[in-house]
């Protein structure tokens, strides 16, 4: 779990993904946009975050197909929480994420993570 923030936070996103390089570069776009960014590497440790106060969270990025997806969408929707589903093909060129509810579509240079 990590918590990184840009300067003028607006919005909490959670982002859940079963992968380093997903996280990486969701957090780095969002938090360049002025977001907080909480990670979460799976399910649980998503819900964990979801079920602690101390942050409040506006919304849940969550990986489409990752293991868990459905259970953090249900227990986002019982917090109150917006869940959306964050598309991504990755391999060795590369990440493509598509945040599908946000209509932004982000992609990344391998190098750059």
């Amino acid at each position: 779990m990590q918590i990184k923030s840009g300067k003028k936070a607006q919005h909490t996103v959670l982002v859940v993904a079963d992968d380093r390089r997903v996280l990486l570069l969701a957090q780095a776009v969002l938090a360049g946009k002025g977001h907080r960014v909480l990670l979460a590497s799976d399910a649980q440790s998503a819900i964990e975050l979801l079920s602690q106060k101390a942050v409040p969270i506006h919304s849940v990025a969550i990986r489409a197909a990752m293991r868990g997806q459905e259970e953090v969408h249900d227990f986002s929707l019982r917090q109150g929480v917006k869940p959306w589903a964050l598309h991504c093909d990755v391999d060795d060129r590369g990440v493509r994420l598509e945040g599908l509810d946000l209509g932004v579509e982000w992609e990344s240079a391998a190098d750059l993570l």
